[in-house]
């Protein structure tokens, strides 16, 4: 008999940014598409992480062939003005109260409706995973049913990390899906271990592009440097604009810096610097073959689909070393250069550009790593042996 399995996420769509969405959204449509389990998504009427508008219309709908429901947010509940000074401060690295941290959370974006669905429903789902662990839908939505819990954390070596209701969290459900070892042991170190504590990690289907085609459509000839993701602050944007910008300066040469996404990061007017906005689809791996190389500056990554997308296109990486669980790929697969100083991302820029026999190496490298580790066969046969776990301590 198959299991009833719910993703509570807080937004979901084709059209949503960011990386633990689009794990969510990757395996509920795999374990549907192998006829595996019955699967339902809860989440909010959000599209935007920053608004929390309700844009989308609440109630059911089928997304991919997965089956999804939506509530919406309630904006009448939350102080926001309370909530930005205190977010402004963990920004900062400046660790709240505990008062303050829960506070915190009880001013983060809810939505009642979703909770009273969880109370009168949940119990229909073998499992309920949520994901990721950052917001309210998570905190107070895995609480309802902890018995049944899964929590996929995708969890970054932050200040949040370290708050009290994660920790909590994290404690109280009856499982915890990790995406790679280097997230495992982070949480390891900060809440100790957790009997149910699986590593699955994200399947990656192999694909063709054609690089050329990209450039000829958009008339690029040069060499460039992609960025693929959020353009925003937290994913360290203004880090890798400024090194190559000094990069440009101190190396004249035609590369340039391609950036793939969306966000509120104001961007420079350089002629080396084009944003190319979102792009999805065959266009988006296009775009991957087409690259040089993909840099990934975050630190604050769990898993980082984009390094696989990259080099499933044959493309090397080059990735901030401060993030564990890249920098860990890179090591791993032999897929990649890493830095952390601006000297050593200009060393790494050069290798990557003058010579192409180590360019090739790398991305071929890369590419074998993500095919023998996360194809979804691997994932999927990985994600059955964590339900097999589960099933023996709700049974104890």
């Amino acid at each position: 008999m198959k299991r009833r399995i719910g993703f509570v996420v807080p937004r979901y769509g084709e059209d949503v940014l960011g990386g633990a969405e689009a794990l969510a959204r990757g395996l509920a449509e795999q374990l549907v598409a192998a006829d595996l389990a019955e699967v339902e998504v809860l989440t909010t009427c959000a599209r935007n992480h920053h608004t929390w508008a309700n844009e989308l219309p609440a109630g059911a709908s089928v997304v991919q062939g997965v089956r999804v429901r939506r509530f919406p947010i309630d904006h009448t509940i939350r102080d926001l003005q309370r909530y930005e000074a205190l977010h402004l401060r963990l920004i900062r690295r400046e660790m709240l109260s505990e008062q303050e941290q829960f506070e915190w959370i009880d001013q983060s974006a809810h939505s009642p409706a979703l909770y009273a669905y969880l109370e009168q429903h949940g119990h229909a789902f073998d499992y309920l995973f949520f994901v990721p662990y950052l917001f309210g839908t998570t905190y107070y939505g895995s609480a309802i049913h902890p018995e049944r819990s899964i929590l996929w954390p995708c969890l970054h070596d932050e200040i949040y990390a370290y708050m009290r209701p994660t920790r909590d969290m994290h404690r109280s459900c009856l499982g915890v899906m990790f995406n790679t070892y280097p997230e495992k042991r982070l949480a390891e170190r900060l809440y100790g271990r957790h009997p149910g504590a699986q590593i699955v990690g994200f399947g990656m289907e192999p694909f063709t592009a054609d690089g050329a085609r990209f450039r000829q459509q958009h008339g690029i000839d040069a060499p460039f440097l992609l960025y693929s993701g959020r353009l925003e602050g937290a994913k360290n944007v203004p880090l890798l604009i400024h090194h190559f910008l000094r990069y440009k300066d101190a190396n004249p040469s035609p590369v340039k810096l391609v950036l793939m996404g969306r966000g509120p990061e104001k961007l420079p007017d350089h002629p080396d610097i084009l944003p190319i906005g979102f792009r999805k689809g065959q266009e988006k791996l296009d775009v991957y073959a087409a690259a040089t190389a993909l840099c990934q500056p975050s630190v604050n990554e769990s898993f980082s689909i984009v390094i696989m997308e990259s080099w499933l296109a044959g493309a090397p990486v080059l990735v901030h070393r401060d993030c564990e669980v890249t920098h860990y790929h890179v090591l791993r697969s032999r897929g990649g250069l890493t830095f952390r100083t601006e000297q050593e991302f200009a060393e790494s820029m050069d290798l990557l550009l003058e010579d192409s026999v180590i360019r090739q190496r790398l991305g071929e490298n890369g590419r074998a790593y993500v095919c023998q580790e996360y194809g979804w066969s691997q994932v999927l046969e990985r994600f059955q042996a964590a339900l097999h776990v589960w099933d023996k301590l709700r049974s104890a």
